[in-house]
């Protein structure tokens, strides 16, 4: 969602945003997984592996020429996907809310980017009414939210009644490597990818100051000793440490902070000698991985950096789940007419599917305070 923001704010044609918001079955992305269709052909984000995107295109004109929004259902069962002539097989039912990037929803998703910006998570809240016929959006912080992911609600999608659908924002985890040596170059490739702003932390002053801001996150470069660099970037719970100086003593300095902090994770490159120098013979930390990365048998700056950055997504999952464990969000992402899903749902969809469009044409969007 993130790029999907950036793309906004230069946003200088119509476009409408494709938005996952439930899906039955196994789906290539989850519900709240977004993409920016411009009217021009160009897109931003994802919503599948390119099986969906070319049928989206064709309905940006007619959304953004009306102002109205649609609820596309695709059944990708194998049974039923052989009707799209690709046999793409994905086995889930997904639905697809394509709305146009009207001044009003541009302007929430506007103000969603500087909070998160800001370090907050929210929620972007849509409600949709079978009076009104229009989407109204709310932001709001997560603190005042109980839930802890994405939560659709409608009295029947197909039907055109009343729905919602929340989608959560977080910031970009942030990555701090310390060492600006080839290990660093290297997951400043990869890490950005994968959702992480990426800070580069050295002593030496002669490293490169270059920043880097592209649509995937951001490469920041700074200079320090650790408690220097402590002070400078705030060290906090949400952080992500990479500690490949190979410098011992700055090595141990960081590691410090960096547990005083309680910081996500706190990884460390070396052999398992060197990991004793660092920590002695006590059991580390659970935040604590050491040697860093998974197990992979990786060879050179690369295959090392795509063992961490597994490692590190690996770690950051599992914080999530549980995160939603701790609010009692038992993993439901849809609820129809509040009550849990029924065993033949899957068919009904599927049957009612076949054209795959539902749309409702709105009046203006609208936006709760």
């Amino acid at each position: 969602m993130h790029e999907v923001l950036d793309s906004i704010a230069t946003l200088e044609q119509s476009a409408a945003l494709a938005t996952i918001i439930r899906v039955e079955g196994h789906a290539y992305r989850k519900e709240g997984a977004a993409m920016l269709l411009r009217l021009d052909g160009t897109r931003t984000g994802s919503i599948s592996p390119g099986c969906l995107e070319a049928d989206l295109q064709e309905r940006v004109s007619r959304v953004c020429s009306a102002e109205a929004f649609e609820i596309i259902i695709y059944n990708m069962q194998p049974e039923e996907d052989i009707m799209w002539g690709d046999t793409i097989g994905c086995g889930g039912i997904i639905h697809v809310l394509l709305e146009p990037v009207t001044m009003v929803l541009r302007e929430q998703l506007l103000t969603a980017k500087n909070r998160l910006r800001a370090g907050a998570t929210i929620f972007l809240n849509r409600s949709w009414s079978s009076v009104g016929d229009s989407i109204c959006y709310k932001l709001e912080p997560a603190a005042v939210v109980s839930l802890s992911r994405n939560r659709w609600k409608a009295g029947a999608d197909e039907h055109g009644e009343a729905g919602t659908f929340s989608v959560k924002l977080e910031p970009r985890s942030r990555a701090i490597v310390f060492g600006a040596g080839p290990d660093a170059e290297a997951l400043c490739t990869v890490l950005p990818g994968c959702g992480f702003d990426v800070v580069v932390a050295d002593w030496h002053t002669h490293i490169s100051s270059e920043n880097q801001v592209n649509s995937c996150g951001s490469v920041v470069r700074v200079t320090g000793k650790p408690d220097e660099l402590a002070s400078k970037l705030q060290f906090n719970r949400t952080d992500y440490f990479v500690v490949c100086s190979h410098q011992l003593h700055y090595d141990h300095q960081l590691i410090q902070l960096a547990l005083a902090a309680q910081s996500s994770y706190i990884g460390v490159m070396g052999s398992r000698k060197r990991i004793k120098q660092l920590f002695g013979e006590g059991k580390l930390s659970e935040n604590v991985y050491a040697p860093i990365g998974l197990s992979i048998d990786a060879e050179g700056p690369y295959e090392i950096a795509l063992s961490i950055a597994s490692e590190l997504v690996q770690v950051r999952a599992a914080q999530r789940a549980k995160d939603k464990e701790a609010t009692g969000d038992a993993g439901v992402r849809h609820l129809l007419g509040g009550g849990p899903q029924q065993q033949d749902e899957a068919a009904e969809a599927a049957a009612s599917f076949i054209a795959g469009s539902y749309a409702w044409q709105s009046g203006a969007s609208c936006s709760i305070k």
